[in-house]
């Protein structure tokens, strides 16, 4: 808003948002995988550390590995609101 006294903000006041540790971006998505899905898809060096779900598909990807009926909840995490998503159908897009 041009003439405002109002500070702009890239990010909320408060807010904790976390970062990949793969590819650096703020992670908006919080998303809950099997721990054995996890220890297949994401390489030794990352698995204790934040991933988003980017970088986790594209690792899922590479190795091959189905992942689509093993997420549990997605949660999207904005600036002004969250929501958690369930999955209702999922699909393994490699064999559509």
């Amino acid at each position: 808003m041009v003439g405002s006294n109002h500070k702009k903000l890239d990010v909320c006041e408060g807010s904790q948002r976390q970062k990949c540790k793969v590819c650096g971006c703020l992670d908006k998505f919080d998303f809950h995988i099997l721990d054995a899905v996890w220890r297949k898809v994401v390489p030794t060096r990352y698995r204790n550390k934040v991933v988003c779900l980017a970088c986790f598909d594209e690792f899922a990807c590479r190795r091959r590995i189905d992942y689509a009926d093993h997420l549990e909840e997605l949660y999207f995490a904005g600036d002004r609101a969250m929501f958690k998503f369930y999955p209702v159908a999922s699909e393994d897009i490699e064999n559509v």
